[in-house]
């Protein structure tokens, strides 16, 4: 009989972390250089939102193909394809000298890091159920950690090496790539059963269940619109409308700080997963709200500080919640999620383009406030929902 090879978790979490810390490094860089990338190809702020959306076009469709792939075949191998997929995009990227080529290589980082995050998070949860939600926050807190290290990093080496955007595209290639090779060589655990049901007899796959799901989905959706949005355009926010351009990268970098600062705690303690959302929607409500009215361009850093402390939790929370709808399908569950992600992405940056052309910045800010004031309607739907199948299953 083949012995069974012991998983080390801690190896398998921080290699996990390195994978997301090189995915931060690039979108942290890549919300600093997309104005150098568009004037490259001579499109204005509505095409940089294309550009932003044709990355998450493939984001949507690959998770809901691999992830329930990879219930079937296995986490492992789909998790090494997508990582060395993601490399090879950074090299097309690198390497492009028209925005046909462009394109081709943010498809493929779309693709990989769409499906990278969503079977890393299940292999995290397959590896702990109670300690998961925690592993995720430590994983995100180094995806922080390399978003704030993008920008410092891109902009010295810009400004003092001569370097252009296909630097940080360059450095990310190398680090997915030597990543592809460890999780080859790496033990993963086995996936989950959904034992509490069969012990309850409490086998309702359940409308209440189903209507949780999608309501995981539109929260993503809507999450990681509000993110990308921001990242995306709090440059041409100092730039254009506060007219203080050299802190666009400081802001990016103190968003990633209160981002990673939260993770990193939320890592470390427990916390009422929906308590914890609830909070953290309410609050970058009224920050995006206050950074559409306020014309002070410092006060406007302090403010996407603590709009990053906001947001730190959230993606995390939704995932490992989704997640322990259906334990045994984590992967599925997740790349559904993951979809979710790729579709606000795509449609959140082109809608932000738009109104801030037609209309302005303010106004594109201001939609984003009552998209977080729109999610805390959702959280309170969904305690409503949990408590209907507690009475279902007669808890």
């Amino acid at each position: 009989m083949k012995k069974k090879k012991k998983v080390h978790t801690g190896w398998l979490v921080g290699l996990t972390a390195m994978l997301l810390f090189f995915y931060g490094f690039l979108l942290g860089g890549q919300q600093l250089v997309m104005m150098d990338i568009a004037a490259e190809y001579q499109v204005g702020t509505k095409g940089m939102g294309g550009l932003i959306s044709a990355q998450h076009v493939a984001a949507v469709i690959m998770p809901l193909c691999m992830g329930a792939a990879a219930d079937r075949v296995g986490k492992k191998r789909i998790l090494v394809v997508f990582t060395f997929l993601f490399g090879m995009g950074c090299v097309f990227a690198c390497l492009s000298g028209t925005i046909g080529m462009y394109l081709i290589g943010a498809c493929l980082i779309g693709s990989g890091y769409s499906v990278c995050e969503s079977v890393s998070a299940a292999v995290i949860t397959d590896l702990d159920a109670k300690q998961g939600m925690r592993y995720i926050n430590i994983t995100q807190f180094l995806l922080s950690v390399g978003a704030i290290s993008g920008p410092i990093v891109l902009q010295f080496c810009m400004k003092n090496l001569n370097t252009d955007w296909r630097f940080g595209f360059g450095i990310c290639a190398a680090g997915f790539l030597i990543i592809t090779v460890l999780l080859k060589g790496t033990e993963f655990p086995e996936k989950r059963e959904n034992k509490a049901k069969e012990e309850d007899g409490c086998n309702l796959m359940s409308r209440v269940q189903k209507e949780t799901i999608a309501c995981f989905l539109i929260s993503i959706i809507l999450y990681v619109g509000l993110e990308n949005c921001f990242g995306y355009f709090v440059n041409p926010l100092f730039t254009v409308q506060l007219k203080q351009a050299g802190l666009g990268a400081i802001a990016i970098s103190g968003y990633w700080m209160g981002m990673s600062a939260s993770r990193l705690l939320c890592g470390f303690r427990n916390y009422n997963a929906e308590r914890m959302l609830l909070v953290c929607f309410w609050v970058s409500g009224i920050l995006f709200l206050l950074l559409a009215f306020t014309g002070l361009p410092w006060l406007s850093v302090g403010f996407s500080f603590l709009l990053g402390t906001a947001f730190g939790p959230i993606w995390s929370t939704l995932v490992a919640l989704a997640a322990e709808v259906y334990p045994e399908k984590a992967a599925g569950v997740l790349g559904i999620m993951r979809a979710g992600s790729g579709m606000g992405g795509i449609v959140y940056p082109v809608l932000m383009g738009g109104l801030s052309e037609r209309y302005s910045l303010s106004i594109a800010f201001v939609s984003l406030g009552a998209t977080a004031f729109l999610e805390l309607m959702l959280c309170f739907w969904r305690k409503s929902g949990k408590r209907t199948e507690a009475g279902l299953c007669g808890k």
